[in-house]
């Protein structure tokens, strides 16, 4: 698949979510989110013992070769995104898009009812799997030291086992607050894991960025052939509307192509109820 690069559109809009000289992107606790009336405790979740209430999160400008603003952030996510595009073959503008409705850009962004963090928000056990494994290809040894730096009964490059990782077992929890906090110094390796982790989908679909989507927001398993409806179908089978969620992630990015990174060729038409007026299968664009 060919690289697409960051449109004008694109990047215009990514300089707009990230401007200046605040630093709301990169460093903020629970009471900065839309989601705090969700956490009155206001700690991190999965945590043992638990985080201090309202704990400041603060990613590291050291790391990230000087970033110490809002807009500097912009600058970089512009970079990153193209760079990771041409190694992977892949459309920036999808991969920002998507970014921008997992975390709004921010850095230090949590979820209040899973483990997901970071700009791509992965949980802990998409850390483990597509960084610290690297099951999907194209993550470095650096790239796991550093994802991996200080946990508590790990140390790199010994075996990786997912104890140390996931919140499910004590050592999980006990690492979860270290483990976010090399998420939010890192966000470069963020960035280049949920490349790695599309690029891998796309091979199941001919590289067709809905089933793509679908597939990262409801996992891999459904996205079986390059037919949207084919993976709507099969995650259906899951019950309680399971696909439903998945389509509206799906919806959402898509909208997001079509209003700010000069996608203005698709169809994104609604009829009365909401619904996409254009078949699923419509929403065809190519991830490269």
């Amino acid at each position: 698949m060919a690289t697409t690069k960051l449109r004008k559109e694109g990047e215009a809009f990514i300089r707009s979510k990230c401007s200046g000289s605040g630093t709301s992107k990169l460093r903020g606790s629970a009471a900065d989110k839309n989601g705090y009336k969700y956490n009155p405790t206001a700690v991190l979740p999965y945590c043992s013992p638990l985080t201090e209430p309202n704990k400041p999160w603060i990613s590291n400008p050291n790391i990230n070769g000087g970033i110490r603003t809002n807009g500097e952030l912009g600058e970089a996510l512009i970079r990153w995104y193209n760079k990771y595009a041409e190694e992977f073959q892949m459309d920036a503008n999808i991969m920002a898009a998507q970014a921008y409705q997992e975390s709004a850009f921010i850095v230090w962004n949590y979820a209040v009812n899973s483990s997901a963090s970071g700009i791509s928000q992965f949980i802990a056990s998409a850390v483990y799997d597509i960084i610290m494994r690297n099951s999907r290809g194209g993550m470095s040894a650096a790239d796991k030291q550093a994802i991996s730096k200080n946990m508590i009964g790990y140390t790199y490059p010994a075996k990786v086992t997912q104890n140390p990782f996931l919140v499910d077992f004590p050592q999980g929890r006990q690492n979860r607050p270290i483990l976010h906090q090399n998420i939010i110094d890192n966000p470069e390796i963020m960035i280049k894991a949920q490349f790695a982790f599309m690029k891998w989908i796309s091979t199941r679909c001919d590289g067709l960025a809905s089933c793509t989507l679908f597939g990262y927001n409801r996992g891999p398993g459904f996205v079986k052939s390059s037919s949207y409806s084919a993976a709507i179908a099969s995650a259906k089978g899951e019950g309680n509307s399971y696909e439903n969620e998945g389509i509206k992630y799906v919806y959402r990015i898509f909208k997001s192509l079509y209003e700010n990174f000069g996608y203005r060729h698709l169809n994104m038409a609604i009829d009365a109820a909401g619904n996409p007026v254009v078949p699923f299968d419509g929403f065809n664009a190519s991830l490269g």
